[in-house]
């Protein structure tokens, strides 16, 4: 099914219209977001150990996977984000799903090399940009707006969804094929959304070269670089996403080594993707009704509050503290997509928000990797814990001092 680009406004249809009109688009996004790049964030933690035990490399080391991948998305993203405006959707995805797997492959092959296992990671972040968020989210923000929150929520829930399923099925399959074969059950699911993207309702490349983007309303690029909100949400989710990824690969490691079994200590980290899962659709149903800010900065908090109760209680906090950081995480994706598009409108979104996103990538690679090596040097991650809960405050402030939007400022 093939249609003609319109703009936000042109699309103000009743929000049942848009979910009855979107729907394949929506569920292949989802699904997307869950099995794309951002997955390996997820099943890092259950490679930990065994990737120690075999090669005895150190967490620290071993986390800087985490740094390279998100460097190399980093550095790709503004160039996909502009591929993403000029050709559309469905080109970057049915060019990036097949580099991501075979990257994926790749790491099953690896030798003893750190070295080795860092550059494929690194090759990982730059070939799988186009798997990232940032794609699934630029379809969304073209067929949704009245219901927009709710639609980047259930987006937003397939990396929640990837959350809680991916580290007890990758835990599992290490116990019983080892290491390697979690990196080729993830290539065989990272498949997936080349499959769906034939059935979702993606605007051809051809229609959307054709596109005059100088008619269509929001901000350039040029003028939102030169607007405080641009850099206001770049600071915000490079604190962020320092602070809530800081423990989700760290998660694991820390259970185990206070004598929980590998495969439950895999479980509970699972409950950082249940509590994904549970608040991402609820909080964008709220963003719908509620001014966005408001309504994540408490989260925020919560999650701070989270990483504080895992330095105090310890282990037996884990339950809890897994949801709470979840449910942060939650809010965090799906505020950053949120409010990109209601502050920068759809004219340059793909550029704008592959900037945000990248900025953000970056701090969620060197919060985990300060955490490795801190644990590293004192043996416990009590400094990465405090940080992680100083910094989730300060990006509270900051989202509270940004100007109020209007749906009706930029579509």
């Amino acid at each position: 099914m093939t249609h003609a680009v319109t703009s936000d406004v042109q699309k103000a249809a009743p929000s049942s219209g848009e979910f009855r009109r979107s729907w394949p688009t929506l569920i292949f996004s989802t699904i997307g977001a869950g099995v794309g790049l951002s997955a390996l964030g997820y099943i890092l933690g259950t490679l930990v150990v065994p990737l120690q035990t075999e090669f005895g490399w150190g967490r620290g080391e071993i986390n800087l996977a985490s740094l390279v991948s998100s460097l190399g998305l980093a550095a790709a993203l503004p160039f996909v984000g502009r591929f993403l405006d000029r050709f559309g959707v469905k080109r970057v995805v049915m060019v990036s799903v097949p580099l991501f797997v075979i990257a994926m492959i790749l790491l099953s092959t690896l030798t003893s090399s750190l070295a080795t296992f860092l550059s494929f990671y690194a090759v990982a972040g730059i070939l799988g940009a186009g798997t990232s968020a940032v794609t699934y989210s630029k379809a969304v923000v073209e067929e949704f707006d009245r219901r927009r929150g709710i639609a980047l929520g259930i987006v937003a829930g397939g990396l929640g969804a990837a959350g809680l399923v991916l580290p007890p099925l990758m835990g599992v399959v290490i116990a019983d094929s080892g290491w390697r074969a979690a990196y080729l059950v993830m290539a065989l699911l990272a498949a997936l959304p080349f499959v769906l993207v034939f059935f979702a309702r993606l605007t051809p490349p051809s229609a959307v070269a054709a596109v005059d983007r100088s008619t269509l309303p929001g901000l350039t690029l040029r003028l939102a670089i030169r607007r405080r909100e641009f850099w206001s949400l770049c600071v915000v989710f490079f604190l962020l996403g320092w602070a809530l990824l800081t423990m989700i690969p760290h998660f694991v490691p820390l259970l185990i080594d206070s004598g929980v079994d590998p495969v439950q200590a895999a479980f509970l980290s699972s409950l950082v993707g249940a509590g994904t899962v549970i608040a991402r659709p609820v909080i964008g149903w709220l963003f719908d009704r509620f001014y966005a800010t408001y309504v994540a900065v408490p989260l925020f908090l919560a999650a701070a509050l989270g990483c504080l109760l895992l330095l105090w209680a310890g282990p037996g906090a884990a339950p809890l503290t897994a949801l709470l950081i979840g449910i942060g995480f939650g809010a965090e994706i799906d505020l950053m997509s949120y409010l990109s598009s209601r502050y920068f409108g759809p004219r340059a979104f793909g550029a704008l928000y592959s900037l945000v996103y990248s900025v953000f990538m970056i701090g969620s690679a060197f919060g985990p990797v300060f955490a490795g090596f801190a644990f590293d040097g004192t043996g416990s991650y009590t400094i990465p814990l405090i940080l992680a809960a100083v910094m989730m405050g300060i990006a509270a402030v900051i989202l509270l001092t940004l100007p109020r939007f209007s749906r009706a400022d930029v579509r």
